[in-house]
């Protein structure tokens, strides 16, 4: 009876030492892979992050500087993380997502600005956070306090512009004046370069101004109520300070009739505004490189991040587009 008991007693101790050290074996892989996993935890967030603020997502032309953006991105995709925000063409919205960046400590900041007196509080709390800023298309009001800007110069944007639809005209006529949003700094700058040109024009007459606030549905909206005004049988061409308004001009005066009688010039050198150059609807257009703007701002906003010395400003020559170029301008625009 002792030995059947001993023999009993020993099984037991047997099996729970078994068991003992099957959970220790347990314990021993889940530790492990918890290890595992906290290391890939670690590896992934040792990418650099850089915020990339556009200034609003709806405008055309933005959205081709960001395609440029996105490509240029790609050749660092294995050390950095972008991450883009639409601003909506509202600084209080771009004032939030400057924060938001600034709490998640971004590496660095890329910011094309809704607005030029808007962006002051945007830079500076980005400024006084320590992240570098990167500038691009639009500047800001304190262009000092940037890393670097990349853009045009948009004074000459309204030269070549006014001085492509000057010869169409002969040097003499009446034109409408198509401008972005009052108070943008490409609406005060395209403005200034066409008046420069208008000097040297004493016969070329400014028969009306007015916003259409960047956007074709607005640009169209004010050439139609031009069209039914006593200017209609005045007005022999339109100067619109972006294409999406010149666009807008041109559906208006296609709709009464008068394409042959009117000249309609824009800047940008959209897509869309090269193919209606290329049909004749349009005389001419400006190219702003939007691509190559947006792939600048990225390669800034790396090497800023890694380091790297970087000039004050970075400027992209615009240029005037007739009928003939059209072809060329659209091989610029990666194919979607």
């Amino acid at each position: 009876m002792k030995l059947k008991r001993l023999i009993i007693t020993l099984l037991v101790f047997i099996i729970s030492a078994s068991l003992l050290i099957g959970c220790g074996k347990g314990s021993n892989t889940a530790d492990k892979e918890g290890s595992k996993n906290t290391n890939a935890t670690t590896t992934s967030t040792k990418k650099k992050v850089i915020g990339v603020m556009i200034g609003d997502m709806s405008n055309q032309f933005q959205s081709y500087i960001m395609d440029g953006m996105k490509a240029e991105a790609k050749k660092y995709e294995d050390e950095f993380e972008f991450v883009f925000v639409d601003g909506k063409f509202d600084s209080n919205v771009q004032l939030s997502q400057a924060e938001n960046f600034i709490s998640q400590k971004v590496n660095a900041i890329v910011l094309i600005p809704g607005d030029k007196e808007g962006s002051k509080p945007i830079v500076d709390r980005i400024v006084k956070a320590g992240i570098p800023l990167i500038g691009c298309n639009t500047k800001v009001a304190d262009m000092e306090k940037l890393t670097t800007y990349v853009g045009s110069d948009t004074i000459q944007s309204g030269e070549l512009l006014m001085q492509g639809i000057a010869d169409k005209l002969g040097g003499k006529g009446n034109i409408v004046e198509l401008q972005g949003f009052y108070g943008h700094e490409p609406q005060i700058e395209r403005h200034k370069g066409i008046q420069n040109i208008l000097s040297k024009y004493s016969n070329i007459k400014v028969l009306a101004e007015n916003t259409g606030k960047w956007n074709r549905a607005e640009g169209m909206a004010v050439m139609e109520n031009w069209l039914k005004s006593d200017l209609k049988d005045k007005i022999n061409a339109v100067v619109a300070h972006n294409d999406e308004m010149a666009i807008g001009a041109m559906k208006a005066v296609e709709a009464v009739g008068l394409l042959d009688k009117i000249i309609i010039g824009g800047i940008d050198a959209t897509p869309e505004m090269l193919k209606y150059l290329k049909e004749g609807k349009v005389e001419v257009t400006v190219f702003q490189d939007a691509v190559g703007q947006g792939k600048k701002a990225i390669e800034c906003a790396v090497k800023a991040v890694k380091g790297e010395k970087l000039e004050k400003e970075y400027m992209i020559p615009y240029e005037l587009v007739k009928p003939e170029d059209a072809d060329k301008y659209l091989a610029k625009y990666p194919t979607k």
